[in-house]
This record gives structure tokens, C-alpha cells and sequence, in this order.
């Protein structure tokens, strides 16, 4: 048989495969005691009958999130229920029963989140709109009073027309011909490169390449007083796609590396003295699965016997820097500080990304207003709290905020897959986007406002968690 017979055969048998039934929400009252449910999207799956095929057992069913084109084969065959991007799978061997692994280290519609086991009442979203994320009542920026006006300055002097030009500028490189930052065009990437390295020395930043294989990004530093306070990073991809051909990459995700070099320079124009280093980093080669803030992070973790934030004292930064863009990276600070402290680094290292931070959805209705969605693991709590305090406190009610626990397919995978707190901005609805890894993907799509507001949300949090000398 060939294998198009073959593929034509499993699609036609997934078509047919047995789903969980589904009812509306308000009739869940009518279901018998004892029978599980579920809310995905508009509607409730729940227990299917003994002659379905499929199990009674709510715990023999995991869901994930991601397009329905990173699904495997096996996925799809597997897959019994879901919503717009969630997907729920029928998996009563368990989760590590599949034979072919998750797609986990790619782009954002290449990718699925981590499988997570089904309970009894769990209400998920469809991925287009999910849960508001609201500032806990507790919730202190950390700043003192002094501080807070330098982060209300440095804030307050981002505005639409600031983040869209530097946007336009990254944008409209390319290889001389094409307008494109593909990172399979040497040409492109290389003049890439040197636009960021030349505008983050503009803003009197010390900058340093990081280079691996054939692909480089870009890192400039801001040196913190406190050596053993840690750092934090603020990062996305400068590449492109398609691959070949116009691609002008605005939304995604002109719009993230741009906004790393609009805060770059409020801070820079505020004379912002910061407690805990700063890197801004424009990572490379995200569009083929995560290269840029892959190397990043491993050079953060990268094992060894190595030297302490507090053996390095005042040159804490300028060492760290070094080893994040040299040749041979040697001993890793966060490694150093987090043996023995459990797998997830609480305090030496967060990270904020941004990816795709400039497009509003038509198909979240008018009256909700602009979203943005914190993508993070709930552990991330000390960053996840911080963006939405900072939204709050420099957007008021403009910005609807939300927050998936779900996370996959950005540069932020990479720091959270090592323990490193780390939350990814993203517009609302980003499946929606219609001119996805299009040429189409040009300056017309960007809502300027919804733009300047995600970028001020993460500038105000990359100063509350870095902290200020004021």
C-alpha cells in the first residue's frame, strides 16, 4: 500500500474516531450523579456511554493547547473532544503512552503545550480569549516612591508613535533587494544584526554578540548595583518569515524586537539605574524552533563548578556578559545559585518576551476592548504579577489582561523548560491572525495604540522586577 493510501486511510479513520459527547452548559444539571463533565469553550463534554469505545474515567483524558496543524498523526487519532485550539486526547495508558513525542520546541502554530490530565468540572478556554488575570489585592511594585516616579518617566515616555518608529526602521531592513529578516538569508541576518548593534550603542548600552553556528543575536547589558541580586532579561526574535521571499515580519515579530529597543531606550533616556543587571536581547533564529533564546538560556544554566553572584561582587555583570557572548561560555551564575534550591530559579533570573504584541483581533468582540495574554506557568508568579501590576498602574482599564497556564511555541519555553521564571506577551486571539509567516505581515496589520500599551505593561515590570536606585 502506499503511503498516500495509508495517510488517506488514518485521516479517514480519525474522522470517524468515537468523541466525547457534548451538551450545553446549561444543562449540566441534567446529567446523572456521579457523571464527570467538563466545560471546553461554549460547551460541556462529559462521560461517554460504555458503548462509545472510550473510557468512563475522566483521569484517562489529557488536553493541550496548539494549532490543529502541530497535531502529529497520533495526536489526531487520539484526540476526542476540544475547542478552536484546545485539544482534548483519549490516552487511557496514560500520557507517556504516545509513541511519537509532543512537538514542544518549535514556532507558535509548530508547537503544543505540555499534556495535563482532565479533572471533574475543569472549565477551559477555546484559546481565543482566555481568563482576566487581576492584580493580587496584596500586590506592592517594590519601588520605593522615588523609584516609582523614575519608572512613571521612563514609562510615561513611550507612546504609539515612538514604538511604531522604531518598528518601521526594523522592518524595512532586508538583503538589499527584499525587504526580509530571514534567518536563512545571511545577508539579511547580518544587516539585522548590525541595525540592533548600532542602535542599542546609540543609547550608550555595552552590547555583545552572541554567535552559534551560522546565526547570532544580539545582547546589550545595563549594569546593576547589587551584585547579588540577580538579573533579568528582556527578550524576542528578531527573524522572519516566509523563509524566501517579502518578509517584512511586522507583527511577528518586528513587533517584539522593536519593543525591546523602544524600552531600551526610555530606560536609557531616564537614566534609569537599576538594582539587578539588565539584558536586552534580540534573539535570532526563533522561527526554526527557538535557537536564539535556546543558546541564551543554555548559557545562562550552562553547569560547572563556577563562580557566585557573590564571589563576583561588582563585576557581577560585565562577567556574566562576557560569558553569555563568549566563544567557550564557562560557569553559569544561576547554576551556581540554584543547586540544592529545588528545580526553579526564584530569585537569580526572570525573563519577559514578547512575540506578536501588535495585532487586535477582530474576533474578540468590540465592547472587551484590547487584549493581552500573560503566557507563563502559575509558578511564574512573581513575573506574572508584576505585568499586570504594571499594566494596571500605566493603562489603567484599556488593556484587558489575561493569563494562560498553558504555555508553548515562543522564546519564553526556552527559560521555563530550565526553571527560570519567565512570561510570554502575546496579542489575544494570535491564532486569529490572518497573515501568519505571510508577506502580508506588514505594517498595516499593527494597531499602534494596543502596541504602545503591551509595551508599556512590559517596560514598567522590567523595572519593577530589575528594582531602582533613586
Amino acid at each position: 500500500m502506499s503511503v498516500l493510501c495509508q495517510r488517506v486511510l488514518l485521516l479517514a479513520s480519525v474522522a470517524s474516531a468515537a468523541q466525547l459527547p457534548r451538551l450545553h452548559p446549561t444543562a449540566a444539571s441534567s446529567l446523572g450523579e456521579g457523571t464527570w463533565w467538563a466545560k471546553v469553550g461554549d460547551h460541556l463534554v462529559h462521560a461517554p456511554a460504555t458503548d462509545s469505545g472510550l473510557s468512563s474515567n475522566v483521569g484517562d483524558y489529557y488536553y493541550a493547547y496548539g494549532s490543529h496543524g502541530a497535531l502529529t498523526d497520533e495526536l489526531h487519532e487520539k484526540r476526542v473532544g476540544g475547542a478552536g485550539r484546545l485539544h482534548i486526547f483519549h490516552l487511557p495508558e496514560g500520557k507517556d503512552s504516545l509513541a511519537t513525542q509532543l512537538p514542544k520546541v518549535a514556532g507558535r502554530r509548530d508547537s503544543v503545550s505540555a499534556l495535563v490530565q482532565l479533572n471533574h468540572q475543569d472549565v477551559l478556554s477555546d484559546a481565543r480569549l482566555f481568563p482576566a488575570y487581576d492584580v493580587p489585592k496584596d500586590y506592592s511594585s517594590g519601588l520605593s516612591s522615588a523609584g516609582e516616579r523614575v519608572e512613571k518617566q521612563a514609562v510615561d515616555s513611550i507612546t504609539p508613535s515612538s514604538a511604531m518608529r522604531q518598528l518601521k526602521e526594523l522592518v524595512a531592513l532586508g538583503d538589499g533587494s527584499t525587504q526580509t529578516r530571514s534567518y536563512s538569508n545571511p545577508t539579511a541576518s547580518a544587516n539585522s544584526v548590525s541595525f540592533l548593534e548600532k542602535k542599542f550603542k546609540e543609547m550608550g548600552y555595552s552590547v555583545c554578540k552572541q554567535q552559534f553556528g551560522e546565526q547570532t543575536s544580539v545582547v546589550a547589558s545595563l549594569q546593576g548595583s547589587d551584585a547579588g541580586a540577580g538579573s533579568v532579561t528582556l527578550g524576542g526574535h528578531y527573524d522572519s518569515r516566509p523563509f524566501e521571499g517579502l518578509a517584512p515580519g511586522a507583527v511577528d515579530n518586528g513587533s517584539g524586537a522593536a519593543a525591546v529597543l523602544t524600552i531600551a531606550k526610555a530606560l536609557a533616556d531616564a537614566k534609569v539605574k537599576p538594582q539587578k543587571s539588565i539584558f536586552f536581547a534580540a534573539f535570532a533564529a526563533e522561527e526554526p524552533g527557538l535557537l536564539g533564546s535556546e543558546e541564551y538560556a543554555n548559557r545562562l544554566m550552562k553547569s560547572s563548578a563556577g563562580t557566585s553572584f557573590a564571589e563576583a561582587g561588582s563585576n557581577f555583570s560585565q562577567q556574566l556578559f562576557t560569558r553569555l557572548c563568549g566563544e567557550e561560555p564557562a560557569s553559569s551564575f544561576l547554576e551556581a545559585n540554584t543547586r540544592g534550591k529545588g528545580s526553579r530559579n526564584k530569585a537569580k533570573h526572570q525573563a519577559l518576551v514578547m512575540d506578536e504584541i501588535a495585532w487586535r483581533s477582530t474576533n474578540i468582540k468590540a465592547s472587551t476592548g484590547p487584549v493581552v495574554n500573560l503566557e507563563s506557568y502559575d509558578w511564574a508568579k512573581d513575573v506574572l504579577d508584576h505585568l499586570a501590576g504594571a499594566s494596571q498602574a500605566h493603562n489603567g482599564k484599556s488593556l484587558k489582561v489575561t493569563h494562560s497556564n498553558n504555555p508553548f511555541g515562543s522564546d519564553h519555553i526556552s527559560f521555563l523548560q530550565k526553571g527560570i521564571h519567565s512570561v510570554l506577551s502575546i496579542h489575544g486571539d494570535d491564532e486569529g491572525y490572518p497573515h501568519y509567516h505571510q508577506s502580508a505581515d506588514n505594517l498595516d496589520q499593527v494597531d499602534p495604540s494596543l502596541y504602545a500599551m503591551i509595551t508599556k505593561m512590559n517596560a514598567g515590570a522590567l523595572l519593577r522586577l530589575a528594582g531602582i536606585d533613586a
